[in-house]
């Protein structure tokens, strides 16, 4: 048996937010999106997140590891 996420998030809301701080920002990270969204980010989001911006965006994914927190950032290639 799979294990079923639920979003909190729809793809339409997903776009907006990274249209918005991809045209603001470089780089950007879960966090930005959290702030962005106002919200905390569930497994199910950052999930949605990651797969829409790879297929619909073609931003680069990095490792980012900092004193702070290990964090993925999204990159305009």
């Amino acid at each position: 048996m799979r294990k079923q996420y639920t979003s909190e998030l729809t793809q339409l809301t997903v776009i907006e937010i990274v249209t918005k701080l991809s045209e603001k920002k470089r780089n950007f990270s879960f966090r930005d999106i959290e702030e962005e969204y106002q919200q905390p980010l569930s497994a199910a989001d950052k999930f949605l997140i990651r797969c829409l911006i790879v297929k619909k965006f073609n931003l680069k994914i990095e490792y980012f590891s900092s004193s702070k927190a290990n964090q993925l950032q999204f990159c305009k290639i």
